[in-house]
């Protein structure tokens, strides 16, 4: 075997090991209201260790993240969006973190 063809292996080997870590998910936001809000959710998930990439779509109250799963967990994820006040997939947000949100954050009394 040249050097060459064991680089090229060894290349591949590392892509695909890393590329296996990596996981995508969907975040369910429908507690979300303004662009304060998504931006808020961006932000604090932007700032966990382990995460890629971070997509919040305020008009469909929704999200994808991708994150490397031998750093950090759909549940470590979840757990800072419910922190700072908000619902993400079937977890309910904080109540004292969501009592703190600005007016424009919280959902309206008939719904």
């Amino acid at each position: 075997m040249t050097i060459k063809t064991v680089f090229n292996i060894l290349v591949a080997s590392l892509l695909i090991s890393c590329s296996s870590d990596t996981k995508t998910a969907n975040l369910g936001l429908e507690s979300m209201q303004c662009l304060s809000c998504s931006m808020a959710i961006e932000d604090i998930l932007v700032d966990l260790d382990g995460v890629k990439k971070v997509a919040i779509d305020l008009k469909t109250k929704s999200g994808k993240v991708t994150y490397k799963a031998s750093v950090v967990n759909m549940e470590a994820i979840e757990k800072v969006i419910v922190a700072i006040g908000y619902n993400v997939n079937d977890k309910k947000a904080d109540p004292e973190a969501y009592a703190n949100l600005e007016i424009c954050c919280k959902k309206p009394e008939d719904q």
